[in-house]
């Protein structure tokens, strides 16, 4: 056998030639059905599709900002209105959390459990310094505070709210779809 030379299959020829050297070609996915047309590996052009995931970041950088446009302007709408945040606020805070949870990767979802609260004391203090009715510097600093828990706590809890039922459902969902997707492998196979 030292002075034979071993014939493989086409696409191996150069690890037949010099058995040292290590092919480092690894084949990508391959969809049902998909074969490369010498029979080696996945379809050209297939090796390691897959969606695009910057598009969906950006989708949801939108819906974000989309969200927070919306809780703003109910809490303007309130402020105008009634001097300080108020229900429709905590209406259109619960929308854009809505919104925001629907959109978000699951990654993003951790994340975005803990922004309702952040998002609503910030704007919660922005609209009533600009409408005048507490202050920020003085001894009634501590009261301003209370008093910006107590108008924003009702827009906190509804986008809390809404935003972990959302969350909840899309993952429901995903494991009703992943159950049949299992169960109809093992079934068929």
């Amino acid at each position: 056998m030292t002075g034979q030379r071993t014939e493989a299959p086409d696409g191996y020829d150069d690890l037949a030639r010099n058995p040292t050297r290590v092919s480092r070609r690894v084949p990508g996915p391959r969809r049902r059905g998909e074969r490369h047309p010498d029979g080696i590996g996945p379809a050209p052009g297939r090796a390691g599709a897959r969606p695009d995931r910057a598009g969906r970041g950006r989708r949801a950088a939108r819906a974000a900002a989309v969200a927070l446009v919306v809780a703003v302007a109910g809490a303007l709408l309130d402020t105008v209105l009634w001097g300080r945040p108020g229900w429709v606020f905590a209406v259109t805070a619960a929308l854009g959390a809505a919104l925001a949870a629907r959109t978000c990767t699951r990654a993003g979802a951790w994340w975005l459990i803990s922004a309702p609260p952040l998002v609503v004391a910030v704007v919660t203090v922005a609209c009533e310094e600009a409408a005048g009715t507490t202050t920020l510097q003085g001894k009634g600093l501590a009261t301003a505070a209370v008093r910006w828990a107590v108008d924003g706590f009702p827009a906190m809890a509804a986008a809390e709210a809404v935003l972990i039922a959302v969350l909840l459902v899309r993952g429901v969902r995903a494991g009703r779809r992943g159950g049949r997707k299992r169960s109809g492998r093992n079934n068929g196979a």
